[in-house]
């Protein structure tokens, strides 16, 4: 429902190529393509809803019922009240985030580096997706995409540690293959198998996307393109600055396996 055809395209809107639709004349009604928050709440609330159904609703008609009024409930507070304001929050994450890339002096880098993945964990980077397009298209290049890969780079850093230093066979074979795909840039497998189970890897693994982040923002690294990161994001550095790209991504690597090591993880088996 959320992303239905029927609704105006949220990234055409954003773009300024079509218009919200207007309920009571001042509620904008879109579609939530790239969105995260406001399914997330949907279900969130609409699984409290449906428990409350069920304690109440007759068995014989629980089955038509409930669901019904689950999804009338919901369908109204998503469209009208929950979309329009977490929609709000995302383009208030959106745009802090656009201008802390203004920042001087590498601070932009530091703080976007060491606070993306958090930010991973909620869902909402996807927003950023359209950042980068317009960074592409106003610039001609995009400051954006180093910061992330430093920070995505991080973690598979710290995932690496947690694999080398622990004694234990499964958590070699979850760490190993995780800090891989991080490297590949994807960190979900690390953030959530990994580092967020242990709680100071993933913590030390933002420190070290943010000492990466603050060297690329200082060297005003500027990727090509978008969409691919760490190893794979070397394909949008083939120039001058491909050297830079490499040596962000080792210190962030490097940065958050040693303080992992040292710091973030006493191996359980121990």
């Amino acid at each position: 429902m959320l992303v239905s055809p029927s609704l105006p395209n949220a990234w055409v809107v954003a773009e300024g190529n079509a218009d919200p639709l207007q309920f009571l004349g001042f509620i904008p009604v879109i579609g939530y393509q790239g969105s995260v928050l406001p399914a997330f709440f949907a279900g969130f609330i609409g699984a409290k809803i449906e428990k409350f159904f069920r304690k109440r609703v007759p068995e014989a008609l629980d089955l038509i019922v409930t669901p019904f009024l689950v999804l009338l409930i919901m369908i109204t507070l998503s469209l009208f009240a929950l979309g329009p304001v977490l929609h709000l929050v995302e383009n208030w994450i959106f745009d802090g985030t656009r201008a802390l890339l203004e920042l001087p002096f590498g601070l932009s880098g530091l703080i976007i580096g060491f606070f993306n993945q958090i930010i991973v964990i909620t869902g909402v980077h996807h927003i950023f997706n359209f950042l980068e397009i317009q960074l592409l298209e106003n610039l001609g290049n995009n400051p954006f995409n180093p910061l992330i890969s430093a920070s995505i780079a991080a973690q598979g850093g710290a995932a690496l540690a947690v694999g080398v230093k622990s004694k234990a066979t499964k958590m070699k074979a979850l760490a190993y293959p995780s800090s891989l795909s991080a490297f590949l840039g994807i960190t979900e497998p690390a953030i959530f198998g990994v580092n967020l189970r242990y709680g100071k890897p993933f913590i030390m693994g933002l420190i070290g996307g943010g000492a990466g982040g603050f060297l690329a923002a200082l060297v005003n690294l500027e990727a090509s393109g978008m969409s691919v990161t760490v190893i794979p994001g070397v394909l949008l550095y083939l120039n001058e600055q491909i050297l830079w790209y490499i040596l962000v991504n080792v210190v962030s690597i490097a940065t958050a396996f040693i303080l992992t090591y040292l710091f973030g993880y006493k191996d359980e088996s121990s």
